[in-house]
């Protein structure tokens, strides 16, 4: 016992780190032609800073905000931003301009971030796909099952919307977010232009001159004028049909999911309100007892839809344990014979079925019973599959229940 307890603790760790010998052998099976090659950096030589950029001081953000942050933020886009944003209070409506006016300094603090860090994102993401591209598609393929093996079951709707985009027109739709990511570009580059115009020649920018108001005019002017509107909103257009494309297979495909929540909240209903109802109606003020009903019939949907995703979770669970195992165990004996590790004659026995329900097993166990959050190795992909799947579960939610 003694001996097998440090083992049994680092078992995860253990597994983790085969699975990554794993990817680094597939990787190494690569032709020449697909092998490492090194990808050309796209960064350019940057022109010496004038003195105002090189003394430019960082914005005045609380200090927990800072020790993270610090150097991200330029203290003269923070001020600009914030003068955007102080701009707009004044033309918003009574009831939100105060707030519009006090979350001024945090708008322009994290809009700074974001012109910093969206690019670096950007660059990340598209490096990692190009990475993935230049995979074998055997090895690409054992590696997209191994993850639906031993991870799938988290994401069931994520998986589910990437396939229903590919076949609603996913080419499409990524023409129309170029078109749009081309358009903001224009924008960002006419902006940085206008920031440095000094028509009156004081040493001061004049955008740094003008009254917040005038300065969401001026911007708002400049975007108008760079923006085409003809091919922005045809992308906008094409990005909602194909949204709506993917909601809708999705809905069809949960539906049995999303009408037993429906049953199970109206189920739960009465009884709530017998046994909770009294209670809370004798506590609650009389000019406030109206919202009692509606506050139970909430908390019984909100219970209702998590008890049924629950159960979706395990039986998505074990539908992409047994796909992504075989995928991979497929996957892996068609990159052996296509190096000559194996004879081709493999193909006509059940070793890959053999492989591939024994791996799905295991990946079916380990996320019902072992698994728990993603390794750190693979955050990149797990946290934005993570926010996709709760925002795709909130919309199939509220569609689902609008049409009830």
């Amino acid at each position: 016992q003694a001996v097998s307890a440090p083992w049994r603790e680092r078992r995860q760790e253990l597994f983790y780190l085969l699975i990554l010998l794993l990817v680094v052998f597939l990787r190494s099976l690569a032709p020449p032609s697909a092998g490492r090659s090194r990808i050309p950096s796209r960064r350019k030589r940057r022109p010496p800073c004038s003195p105002v950029m090189e003394t430019a001081p960082l914005v005045e953000v609380p200090e927990t905000v800072a020790k993270v942050y610090g150097s991200m933020v330029d203290k003269r886009e923070a001020e600009r931003l914030e003068r955007l944003a102080a701009g707009l209070s004044e033309q918003a409506p009574p009831w939100a301009a105060q707030y519009i006016r006090k979350a001024a300094p945090a708008a322009g603090a994290l809009g700074a971030m974001a012109e910093v860090l969206g690019p670096a994102v950007y660059r990340f993401y598209s490096g990692l796909y190009v990475c993935y591209k230049k995979l074998p598609t055997d090895a690409a393929a054992c590696i997209w099952g191994f993850g639906l093996c031993f991870y799938g079951g988290r994401f069931p709707l994520s998986l589910a919307a990437i396939e229903a985009f590919k076949l609603t027109g996913g080419s499409e739709m990524l023409v129309h977010l170029n078109t749009l990511k081309d358009a903001g570009e224009r924008v960002q580059e006419a902006s940085a232009e206008d920031d440095e115009k000094d028509e009156d020649e004081n040493g001061t920018p004049d955008v740094d001159e003008l009254p917040p108001t005038q300065l969401v005019s001026r911007k708002v002017g400049l975007l108008l004028r760079v923006v085409d509107p003809g091919e922005v909103t045809e992308a906008l257009r094409g990005l909602w049909s194909g949204y709506m494309g993917v909601l809708a297979v999705l809905k069809m495909r949960y539906a049995r999911t999303t009408a037993l929540a429906h049953s199970l909240g109206e189920s739960a209903r009465p009884t709530a309100a017998k046994m909770l109802g009294p209670t809370l109606l004798s506590v609650t003020p009389p000019e406030y007892q109206k919202w009692v009903s509606p506050t139970l019939n909430f908390a019984c949907k909100i219970m209702a839809a998590t008890l049924a995703w629950k159960l979706q979770s395990v039986v998505s669970t074990v539908q992409s344990g047994f796909a992504g195992g075989l995928l991979a165990s497929r996957s892996a004996l068609a990159l052996l014979v296509h190096h000559g590790f194996l004879n081709s004659s493999v193909g006509d026995t059940m070793l890959d079925e053999v492989l591939g329900w024994a791996l799905a097993a295991g990946g079916v166990y380990f996320q019902l019973f072992e698994g728990g959050a993603p390794p750190l190795l693979l955050a990149p992909v797990a946290w934005p599959l993570g926010c996709l799947e709760r925002t795709l579960r909130l919309c199939v939610a509220m569609t689902g229940g609008a049409s009830k």
